[in-house]
């Protein structure tokens, strides 16, 4: 049979829809593919955005460390009376900085400001009498502060129940054996490396209240080591030692005279020539007379036996002047009027109910600047007797040179932040930063509540709280 060719317009029928489908499924690859690129760029937008907040916040740490620097060359040790305003919420452009301090349980102290490294316990050098202030510290143990001393000392001898290359070479924790330091320590970290320091003790267990913002009450003190209550264990030691502290053993120009020995005529006409620098000329011979030539192992028997002939302020005026000490550099020693109520209590000869006589007497910092404020208030609180059979002219800091700032810089949206803590030197009369540490990994240290305003926008139009030209120091800068 002959099959009939096909119609020409005769196609075959295709399946409905094909073309719809077809055009769905593209339509929706397409969608997904738009919203994976936009998302992606979402992300990378994000991430943009964090990376120049965090350089932002690095630029205002910068910017926040020349501050410092600048303070300290303009204001020497006046810096410490400057007020809180200049340290908290100082604006860098877009962004802000604060230099935080910890609340050590002394509302005399500022919350925000620099710190004296004088104001802390040096644990750095081998110091006479180390190791009963060590024991002072709240937490202290009698293994970690006979560890602290062999690690310093340059001998390989067990001081009580310390640690010598024995000890680090057999008994490693969580790393490999090392040997002892046997040398002064260049940071305070370094404490880690000694037997009996843990991070607990020195750093705190974690639930510190934040910084910036006072605790309450303040805590009962600890005079020895093993009890301490919550919030001394909370904060740790870490702000209350320092390997920096240290002092030129010269005044001026013309250098600290050494009286230790007065029977020696030369020594006795270079402090008659100074004492007249200072003091009307009659005055100054009837001081002479009065310390005789008898020999003075401490600065504060010159008060003992001259306080007939020295008027209020007086002996401010010379004490820089003099020493008993013939070391060219003096490590260690405290500044009384900045020192907070847990490291007076380092200081060897002194008593609890003594401690507080002088934290009752000391001008609270934020006094009009340029104000004299040595050491002899401290004769005065505890009587120039006491404070010369203490020792206490050896122990206590009559200048300052070095200073730390624990800087908290935040960009303008509050999207990053940035924490350094840095000590500056001002020996040589030019501050030079001689240590740097990046904090940022331990977290915000402040109040939450101020960083969500940061990034609500709620403080982005405030005016800066912190100023170079503030009204208190108009034509200081």
């Amino acid at each position: 049979m002959t099959r009939r060719p096909a119609h020409p317009g005769h196609h075959r029928r295709r399946p409905r829809g094909m073309v719809l489908i077809v055009a769905m499924i593209v339509s929706f690859a397409l969608a997904g593919i738009v919203l994976v690129l936009c998302r992606t760029m979402r992300v990378e937008s994000a991430a943009s955005a964090n990376l120049a907040a965090a350089a932002q916040a690095s630029a205002v740490a910068r910017g926040a460390e020349q501050y410092v620097v600048a303070l300290i060359s303009q204001e020497g040790e006046d810096v410490r009376d400057l007020a809180e305003e200049n340290f908290a919420g100082v604006r860098v452009g877009e962004g802000m900085f604060w230099i935080m301090r910890p609340d050590y349980d002394d509302e005399q102290l500022p919350l925000f400001g620099l710190i004296e490294e004088a104001s802390k316990l040096n644990v750095g050098n081998d110091e006479a009498g180390l190791y009963d202030k060590l024991l002072r510290l709240p937490g202290m143990t009698d293994v970690a502060a006979s560890s602290i001393l062999d690690w310093i000392d340059a001998d390989q001898n067990v001081e009580r129940d310390g640690a010598e290359m024995e000890f680090y070479l057999n008994h490693p924790s969580k790393c490999e054996p090392y040997y002892p330091k046997n040398g002064p320590m260049e940071t305070v970290e370094e404490m880690l490396m000694v037997r009996g320091v843990d991070r607990v003790m020195l750093y705190g267990d974690g639930t510190a209240p934040p910084l910036g913002q006072r605790a309450g009450i303040r805590a009962a003190s600890s005079t020895g080591g093993g009890a301490m209550v919550d919030r001394q264990l909370a904060r740790g030691i870490f702000e209350l030692v320092t390997v920096y502290s240290r002092e030129t053993n010269t005044g001026g120009d013309t250098g600290r005279i050494n009286i230790s020995n007065l029977s020696r005529l030369q020594t006795r006409e270079a402090l008659k020539a100074r004492l007249r620098q200072r003091l009307p000329e009659q005055q100054a011979d009837q001081i002479m007379s009065d310390l005789g030539t008898t020999a003075i192992n401490d600065i504060f028997q010159v008060y003992v036996r001259a306080k007939a002939h020295l008027k209020p302020g007086d002996f401010d005026l010379f004490v820089d002047d003099i020493t008993t000490s013939g070391n060219r550099t003096l490590n260690g020693r405290i500044n009384v009027n900045t020192a907070p109520p847990a490291v007076l209590m380092c200081l060897n000869g002194l008593e609890e109910g003594e401690v507080d006589k002088l934290l009752a007497r000391r001008q609270p910092l934020g006094t009009p600047i340029g104000t004299p404020r040595k050491i002899e208030w401290v004769a005065d609180a505890l009587t120039p007797e006491r404070a010369a059979a203490a020792r206490l002219g050896a122990q206590l800091a009559t200048r300052v040179n070095q200073w730390s700032a624990d800087i908290l810089a935040v960009s303008g949206n509050g999207r990053a932040f940035k924490r350094v803590r840095i000590v500056v030197d001002n020996r040589s009369g030019t501050p030079e930063i001689k240590y740097r540490r990046d904090l940022t990994n331990r977290g915000w240290p402040m109040d939450k509540s101020i960083l969500a305003r940061l990034r609500s926008g709620e403080m982005s139009s405030q005016p800066s709280q912190g100023s170079m030209a503030s009204s208190q120091q108009q034509g200081r800068f």
